[in-house]
C-alpha cells in the first residue's frame, strides 16, 4: 500500500533539513539497478508497535522505524515519499522477503542465526531485549515467576523462540498482532506479555493498568532484512546507516518517539557517532538462558 500524506512529506522535510542527507551517488554502494530503474523502495514496516511503527487516530502510518525508512527513500531518489510501504507482522515479515514482494522489512527484526541462513541483513541500526508486561496489580517480578504459568505474545517473534528454549514449561498462547496479546493479558487468560522493550514502554506509557517487568533477556541487534542473495541491496542499507549514524539521525529521531523519562533504556541502542549497538557477533548466543 501506498502511504503518501501532506503531514508525512512535512515531517520528512523537517527531518531533512535537520540531518542534512546525502544523495545516493555519495554513498559507498551502489543501489541494486531493479530498484533504482522503479524509482522507489518497497520496504516491510510494523502497523501496530508503538512507537516503531504503527498507525496513529489520523490513519497515518509513523513511528521510529518509519522515519528511518523514509530517510532511505531520501537517500536513494531524493525524496523521502520514493516508498512503497508494507504493513507486516510477526510471522511473515521473513516470508515477505524471501518471496521478493518487498525489497527489505526494517520492523523491528532481530538477528538470530537461524534467520541469518535464510536472509540476509544490514549493519544494525537499534538493539533491544526481551522483558514482560504484566497488570500493575501483580506479583510476578521476573522470569522464574512465570514457570509453569500461560503467558501470551506474538507469533514468530524472537521472545517465542527464546521462551520455548530457555522455559519450555511456559505454556505460550501466541497470536499475530500485539492488539491480540494485550487482550489476552487483560482479559486474564494470560498472565504475561514478553515482548521486546521497543515495545513495552510505548504501551505502559499509554496505559497505566499495566508495568514492565523481568531483567532484560535475548538482546539482540535489528537490521534491515534481505534476501539472502542480494548482498548489494544490504550494502546499500548499510552505508546509508553509516552515513546516517555520522549525524547522529537514529539517536535524534529516537527523541522524537521513546517518552523522556524511559529514554535512559535505550542509551546505548542506537548507533551514534563513536557508539556501535551490539555486533552480530555479540549477538550469537542471543538465546542464551540465563
Amino acid at each position: 500500500m501506498k502511504i503518501l500524506t501532506p503531514a508525512g512529506i512535512a515531517l520528512s522535510m523537517i527531518v531533512m533539513a535537520s540531518f542534512a542527507p546525502v544523495a545516493a551517488a555519495d554513498l559507498k554502494a551502489q543501489l541494486p539497478l531493479e530498484i533504482e530503474s522503479r524509482g522507489e523502495l518497497v520496504i516491510g514496516v510494523k502497523c501496530d508497535y508503538p512507537p516503531f511503527g504503527y498507525v496513529d487516530a489520523n490513519g497515518k502510518t509513523v513511528g521510529f522505524e518509519i522515519d528511518v525508512v523514509r530517510e532511505f527513500a531520501t537517500y536513494a531518489f531524493g525524496s523521502p515519499d520514493a516508498l512503497d510501504l508494507q504493513c507486516v507482522t510477526g510471522p511473515n515479515r521473513v516470508p515477505y522477503i524471501t518471496s521478493g514482494r518487498v525489497d527489505g522489512v526494517a520492523s523491528v527484526l532481530s538477528w538470530t542465526p537461524e534467520r541469518a541462513k535464510i536472509i540476509g541483513f544490514s549493519e544494525p541500526y537499534f538493539d533491544s531485549g526481551i522483558q514482560m508486561l504484566v497488570p500493575a496489580d501483580s506479583t510476578i517480578k521476573d522470569w522464574p515467576d512465570i514457570k509453569g504459568k500461560t503467558i501470551t505474545t506474538t507469533n514468530g517473534g524472537t521472545q517465542s523462540i527464546w521462551l520455548q528454549k530457555c522455559m519450555p514449561d511456559v505454556h505460550q498462547m501466541l497470536f499475530d498482532n500485539t492488539a491480540d496479546s494485550l487482550s489476552a493479558l487483560k482479559q486474564g487468560r494470560a498472565v504475561a506479555f514478553p515482548q521486546d522493550m521497543t515495545l513495552l514502554v510505548g504501551i505502559v506509557a499509554k496505559d497505566p493498568s499495566l508495568k514492565i517487568v523481568g531483567h532484560s533477556v535475548a538482546r539482540g541487534p535489528f537490521g534491515v532484512g534481505v534476501k539472502l542473495d542480494n548482498k548489494p541491496l544490504a550494502d546499500w542499507f548499510s552505508a546509508a546507516i553509516a552515513e546516517m549514524t555520522k549525524v547522529d539521525f537514529f539517536w535524534k529521531t529516537l527523541m522524537k518517539w521513546v517518552p523522556k523519562d524511559t529514554l535512559e533504556e535505550f542509551k546505548t541502542a542506537v548507533p551514534r557517532p563513536g557508539q556501535a549497538p551490539i555486533s552480530y557477533k555479540e549477538a550469537e548466543d542471543i538465546y542464551k538462558c540465563d
